[in-house]
């Protein structure tokens, strides 16, 4: 019966994969801008002023939501399925079949009840691999561990709406100022997190040179797609980690309990993981950020 877990877990591989894939192909679509306002014209400013706001021309597919709802659904049922196998195993079906799910809880005063209801219907093996791996181990950053954002994520999707992939701005570099004398640069500003179409992404104010001295700027910005993973506080992460996490962190808990029950762990090649999506752009596979230049070219920053 774990191998019930195990497509479960396999099948949100196959959704993340392709969400993946998604993703690596709508680099292409020339989806945003920044665009500079300043006022460099206004002479009797003494400071050169300018901010640049993002420009979104085309929002993220609205079916890449979904795709992520299908991940969420999957590996939270491949927990609560591999829970199920655990007591079936041994203890045979239970008397209350509707309590028997994965707990996951961010804080330890309410792990009480499922350990009150749970841990006797399971070996002692399984409920130490369930109590490790519980949220609130992570004490003030527990609503940020894999398994408490599956958690939050999941029912968000099921019970309010599909969650919007929205963008995370960071900082990269300094914007870049040259001019053929030397320039005092009295603000520099760059927004770090959420960002929204419209929103000033940098600021830049300097003291006006001479009149008729050129000034060339360089900047350099960067965002990701992101998901608001809490709602208490309120935080974005990278959906790319996201998903990675959490897709880690069910596996490892499959791992542990099916050794626990002395079950194999199926081989890979038993399970549809959906390798086929990795061949598609895989030229954007595997980077922390792609940055769009003027001349329209795509420039990868690789993770380290």
């Amino acid at each position: 019966m774990v191998r019930s877990a195990w497509i479960k877990w396999a099948r949100a591989v196959e959704h993340q994969r392709l969400l993946a894939r998604r993703m690596r192909e709508f680099v292409e679509v020339d989806s945003y801008e920044y665009v500079r306002t300043d006022n460099a014209r206004d002479h009797t400013d003494p400071l050169v002023r300018m901010h640049w706001r993002l420009h979104v021309k085309q929002p993220y597919p609205e079916q890449w939501s979904v795709i992520v709802g299908d991940v969420l659904t999957n590996l939270r049922a491949a927990l609560d399925h591999v829970l199920w196998s655990a007591v079936v195993a041994h203890s045979g079906p239970p008397a209350k079949p509707q309590r028997v799910q994965f707990p996951i809880t961010s804080m330890a005063a309410k792990f009480q009840q499922p350990t009150t209801e749970l841990e006797s219907l399971v070996a002692p093996k399984v409920w130490e691999v369930v109590e490790a791996v519980q949220p609130f181990h992570a004490g003030a950053q527990a609503h940020t561990t894999p398994l408490e954002v599956l958690r939050w994520l999941c029912n968000v999707d099921k019970h309010r709406t599909v969650h919007v992939v929205g963008r995370t701005a960071f900082d990269i570099a300094p914007v870049l100022v040259e001019a053929s004398v030397p320039l005092t640069v009295v603000e520099e500003w760059r927004h770090e997190g959420a960002v929204q179409d419209g929103a000033v992404v940098a600021r830049l104010r300097i003291k006006r040179p001479a009149e008729g001295v050129p000034i060339d700027l360089r900047p350099t910005f960067a965002h990701l797609p992101s998901l608001q993973i809490s709602d208490t506080p309120p935080e974005n992460r990278s959906l790319a980690k996201v998903m990675d996490g959490m897709r880690e962190d069910v596996l490892w808990v499959l791992t542990a309990v099916t050794a626990a029950m002395g079950e194999p762990t199926p081989a890979g090649e038993t399970l549809d993981l959906g390798d086929q999506h990795e061949t598609f752009a895989a030229e954007y596979g595997g980077h922390l950020a792609l940055i769009r230049h003027d001349d329209g070219s795509i420039q990868p920053i690789r993770k380290p």
